[in-house]
Order: C-alpha cells, then structure tokens, then sequence
C-alpha cells in the first residue's frame, strides 16, 4: 500500500512511515501542494492520503477537488490532521469529503486502520488484500535482489 503525506513536519512522516512498514507498505511525503498535486496525478497507485488541514497556509482539503474528478482516484482515502479541531472543522472536513480528521499528536496505527477500512468499504476486501499482498511481494523480491548481490562476490551458488 503506497500512502502520500502532504506536510512539512519529518517526525510525523517517519512515524507515519514506520508503522506503514510492519505491512509492507510506504509513505512518500510532500512538502507542498503542488507537489502532492503532481505525485497525485502521475502516480497510479496512491491508496490513501493523510494531510495536514494546511501547508504553506493553504488549505489542503483543495486537493479533494481533483480527486473526485477522476474516477479512479475518487475512492482514496483523504485523512486530516489538525491542531485542536472543533466538531464544526470535523463536520466541515467531512461535509467536503474527507475521510477522517485526526487531531494532533495523532495514533499512526488508527490512521493505516481507517485507510484500510476505507479501502474495504470502497473497494472491496478482496482488492485491499490484492493490494497489501503485492506491496508484500516487492518487499520480498528487493530482499531476494540483495541476498542474490550479497552471494554473488563471495562465489556462493543460488539454488
């Protein structure tokens, strides 16, 4: 699963992106809009998007727009992180379709389970295990890769 961060804060990415590794899966992190813009629209395979509510004082939920544009980016999940959010920011958020809003400091591990849970409801269990099996799957092939680079200078066979 490949997850697309949109904020300036490193510490919220790393641990974003540590629990996202125990599956096998990524976050890649955008320090702007129109970099998440341009990773949104290029890249084929973003399952979900967690953002904070703005960067660089612009509000991100603006990217929602391209997203229920398209019909194949319609279904990703959009999950805010907030400082101190209301009920009204949460219901407003929501009104705009996002998925979810965290507030600040937030549980990484609720965030990959509303991602996942999201996934299902949208996509089906069968597609969130198809997705989650193929990120498994690269993972183990880079693996095989440097294991077969690791042998090949000390003249060890492969089987």
């Amino acid at each position: 699963m490949k997850v697309l961060f949109i904020g300036k804060d490193k510490d919220a990415y790393e641990v974003l992106n540590e629990v996202a590794s125990l599956s096998q899966s990524e976050v890649i992190m955008a320090e702007s809009l129109q970099e998440a813009k341009n990773i949104i629209e290029t890249s084929k395979d973003i399952h979900g998007i967690v953002a904070f509510a703005k960067v660089d004082n612009l509000p991100t939920v603006q990217l929602l727009s391209i997203l229920k544009r398209n019909e194949d980016l319609k279904d990703i999940p959009f999950i805010i992180l907030a400082e101190n959010p209301t009920d009204e920011d949460k219901d407003y958020y929501k009104a705009l379709g996002v998925t979810e809003v965290f507030e600040i400091p937030f549980n990484p591990l609720e965030i990959f389970l509303v991602i996942t849970a999201s996934l299902k409801d949208t996509k089906g269990e069968e597609v969130v295990k198809q997705i989650l099996h193929e990120a498994k799957k690269k993972k183990k092939s880079l693996f095989a890769r440097i294991i077969e680079l690791l042998k090949k200078p000390f003249g060890i066979k492969s089987e």
